[in-house]
């Protein structure tokens, strides 16, 4: 007696084996994608955005705020002698510009006016990047670079005035965050440091 042997299909084999074969080369195919990859990334220079990238991101955009508020009414001489003044004399002038006919500016805007005068006196030494890094700073450090800017000379800031100008920083930085609303309220009451 002879057994005989099942037909196998050889159609089935072949396709089977073109399977396995397609299957081989795609897996080949990814490894090699993902090796590229792998030296892509591992050729990517460590800091992929410095400091001033990022606070480009988000500006302070003072000149902006200055440009739309102040110099249409005002030269840019006149304008200059405010970022002089004192922080309450700058709040008393803007208070008296409520008044003035044909100021059509917000009452929302005259703090950030005034936050916008204070941190302009950075800009006589510090380019508009420069300020931007304060973004990335928190309070504390904010304070403690504006106090390192007292004790050098020709800076035209003075201790006294440290805590005003940080707290200008945080009303333009609050005011930039919150979608356009900048409240008093939500700011920290900083006390001067007793020496």
């Amino acid at each position: 007696m002879q057994t005989e042997r099942p037909v196998r299909s050889y159609g089935f084999r072949i396709i089977v084996l073109l399977a396995v074969l397609a299957n081989l080369i795609l897996v080949i195919a990814l490894v090699m994608q993902v090796r590229e990859l792998q030296q892509r990334v591992e050729s990517l220079p460590p800091d992929l955005a410095s400091k001033r990238d990022v606070a480009m991101l988000r500006p302070l955009r003072v000149r902006e705020i200055l440009t739309q508020n102040c110099v249409e009414c005002h030269s840019s001489r006149r304008l200059g002698t405010t970022i002089s003044m004192e922080p309450r004399d700058i709040q008393r002038t803007l208070a008296r510009m409520q008044t003035h006919p044909g100021a059509n500016i917000p009452p929302g805007e005259f703090d950030r006016i005034a936050a916008s005068l204070l941190v302009a006196r950075c800009a006589r030494c510090h380019g508009e990047e420069t300020l931007n890094l304060m973004v990335l700073k928190t309070q504390p450090e904010r304070i403690a670079t504006i106090r390192r800017m007292v004790a050098l000379p020709g800076s035209g800031v003075r201790a006294d005035q440290v805590l005003a100008i940080a707290q200008a920083f945080d009303k333009l930085i609050d005011y930039r965050e919150g979608g356009g609303t900048a409240d008093k309220n939500t700011l920290p009451i900083l006390e001067p440091r007793k020496q």
